[in-house]
């Protein structure tokens, strides 16, 4: 009874002192087991519990080496000297460092370890605190990395410090520095020459330069610098532009070749105007006498048949001509005074021959606002009239095209003077649309069709004469006079054409 009584005692007086052990356990910040003289585990704290996945009560009393399979590295097999194993044991340990565990998962877990020995009643105990450093050794995974990438990077890398002095510098940009040497001031040649100023500026604002171009010889270098966080320190990035300059100034060489071949091509054309149209001439001509004479049916079907390809060829050729003297800007505007709604009405006549030849309408309607008198480039406004009424023409098979001409916005009033007296006119915009029940334009093709040799289908180019430039001279023709021009159409449900060109009232 005297020794169950004291083994009860020294129970109750140990106590406190176990109670306050493990207070000062569950408290450590990190990690932390206790072992006991033989090497078994005593008790984890709830992060070291955390960590493992393992409950105090479910591994007490087991070898911490089976628990934990502690290694020196993430590969090969299970060390034999575990640093628990082999304090205890009594050999040379160092009291700290890294080594691998087996967590409840299976999975390896690096950590950073220390084991700090302690007296118990039956020898000599361990507590082996840890911290985790996956994510530590992941970080350090990336910055070799990265590191190795900067190494290995063809783009020069280089660290500057508040005065613009090199601090640190890559491979690629050391092979600069050997190559261009240093400037007078004993900063990388390479480098702006400005780069003092920029380094200020930039640590100042906190904000990335980019853009900073270096020139020697021919050889070019552009510079970004960015602030490095947290240091005063910039990191300039320079990429080699020598090949894109070369590039660039061949690119511009052939952009100015071509454009003054272009311009050549566009003057001949524009010159030889006469000596292009002259047969064609001469070939109607010869047709229109050959149709006075006594022929058969049959060869009045062969000079029809001449004369309509003659004509043909007569309305592309003039219009490849046309496009050259504008392009050659050969075409000079030229004001005069006339009938304005006569000249409508005579300029309509002929395309109301035409559509009826077709099948076709053709209706021309003149508002109460459109003066009868005014002063314009009558010939250019005839040849803009002709290109779109012969596109309405052209792809319409069935209904009726619709000219209508109205007054816009009255632009300001002059004082035209004559050789007699001075005539008052009020400058206004005319407005005119061209509607037609032809086959229509998709939406997405209504821009191009104003560019040269373009038609809303490649096919219809097949189905209808043309080389499509007609929509593209009449564009230019009516910026030419300062105005402007548009579409609207849906396939199917024919189009409307509109220009708005300023012209001046005669009072």
């Amino acid at each position: 009874m005297n020794l169950l009584a004291q083994t009860e005692s020294t129970i109750v007086a140990d106590e406190p002192r176990r109670s306050f052990a493990q207070a000062l356990l569950d408290a450590l910040p990190m990690a932390a087991l206790v072992a006991d003289a033989r090497g078994r585990i005593a008790a984890l704290n709830p992060q070291a519990e955390l960590f493992l996945g393992w409950s105090t009560a479910s591994i007490q009393l087991h070898p911490v080496h089976d628990i934990l399979e502690c290694r020196m590295d993430d590969t090969g097999e299970p060390a034999d000297d575990c640093p628990v194993t082999r304090l205890l044991s009594g050999s040379t340990l160092e009291p700290e460092g890294r080594m691998w565990v087996r967590c409840r998962d299976d999975n390896l877990r690096p950590v950073q370890f220390r084991c700090t020995p302690f007296p118990t009643a039956g020898g000599t105990g361990v507590i082996l605190t840890f911290k985790d450093l996956t994510r530590q050794l992941e970080l350090e995974r990336d910055l070799r990395r990265l590191a190795c990438i900067a190494e290995e990077s063809p783009i020069a890398i280089v660290e500057l410090n508040a005065d613009g002095n090199m601090i640190h510098a890559n491979p690629a940009m050391m092979q600069l520095v050997q190559r261009f040497g240093f400037s007078s001031e004993a900063r990388p040649a390479i480098l702006p020459a400005e780069i003092i100023q920029l380094t200020a500026q930039c640590l100042k604002q906190q904000n990335e330069l980019a853009g900073v171009e270096v020139q020697l010889g021919d050889t070019y270098y552009e510079w970004k610098l960015t602030p490095v966080p947290h240091a005063k320190l910039v990191r300039g990035y320079g990429i080699d532009l020598t090949e894109r300059k070369r590039v660039e100034l061949e690119l511009v060489d052939a952009k100015i070749r071509a454009e003054a071949a272009s311009a050549a091509k566009s003057e001949f054309l524009a010159n030889t105007s006469h000596e292009l149209r002259s047969p064609i001439h001469v070939v109607l001509g010869m047709a229109d006498l050959l149709a006075q004479s006594d022929l058969s049916e049959e060869q009045r079907m062969y000079l029809k048949t001449l004369r309509s390809s003659a004509e043909g060829l007569m309305t592309v050729m003039g219009d490849i001509l046309d496009m050259a003297a504008l392009d050659a800007g050969s075409i000079r505007l030229e004001a005069d005074s006339l009938e304005f709604h006569a000249f409508l009405r005579k300029h309509i006549e002929p395309w109301v021959r035409r559509a009826q030849d077709k099948g076709l309408g053709l209706q021309l309607l003149i508002n109460k606002g459109v003066p009868l008198k005014v002063q314009c480039d009558y010939k250019r406004l005839g040849q803009l009239l002709n290109k779109l009424l012969s596109n309405a023409v052209k792809f319409t098979d069935s209904g009726q095209i619709v000219v209508e001409a109205d007054r816009g916005a009255i632009c300001s009033k002059t004082v035209r003077r004559g050789k007699k007296k001075a005539a008052a006119a009020e400058e206004f915009s005319l407005f005119v649309t061209i509607k037609d029940s032809g086959i229509g334009i998709p939406r997405a093709k209504q821009e191009a069709i104003f560019s040269c040799f373009t038609q809303a289908d490649g096919s219809t180019s097949r189905s209808y004469e043309g080389a499509g430039l007609g929509l593209s001279i009449a564009k230019q023709l009516v910026e030419l006079m300062g105005g402007r021009i548009g579409v609207e159409s849906e396939p199917g449900q024919g189009s409307k054409f509109w220009f708005t060109v300023p012209m001046a009232e005669i009072c």
